[in-house]
């Protein structure tokens, strides 16, 4: 009787296993004047990923990424009024954008495998060097 015990104990965690939301892939890229860092992050398709930005420089940056195929995305949390960002940027898959000093927050879902670029929208940043790689693994 006990081990029938144990067996169904583990059959039940195995299942709640399976059935729980993934826990988000945590991502925190540093902004200063005019670099990313890290350049590039990787992530898995699929799963959620709530990503950091860390405005650790004396003007406002942000981060965005033109087009990346998405199932799901979050508001950005942090400080946006008043953001001052090139017109393309309006079209972004994603965006988030941090004061200087502070950070901001987004969390969103990667559906295809890839490489996608990311960069600073700010006037004249991209143009400085403010560009990165976003590689979404299978």
């Amino acid at each position: 009787m006990g081990k029938l015990r144990m067996l169904a104990a583990a059959g039940a965690l195995v299942l709640a296993a399976c059935s729980s939301t993934p826990a988000p892939q945590e991502v925190r890229v540093e902004a200063t004047e005019f670099a990313f860092g890290p350049a590039t992050i990787e992530v898995t398709a699929g799963l959620p990923v709530t990503l950091t930005l860390a405005n650790v420089g004396s003007v406002e940056h942000d981060l965005t990424v033109q087009e990346i195929p998405l199932a799901e995305r979050s508001a950005a949390e942090g400080p946006m009024e008043g953001h001052t960002m090139s017109p393309e940027a309006e079209q972004a898959q994603l965006h988030v954008a941090a004061p200087a000093g502070q950070p901001a927050e987004l969390t969103f879902t990667p559906t295809q495998p890839g490489t996608y670029e990311f960069a600073c929208s700010v006037p004249g940043h991209k143009e400085a060097g403010m560009i990165g790689t976003l590689v979404v693994r299978p």
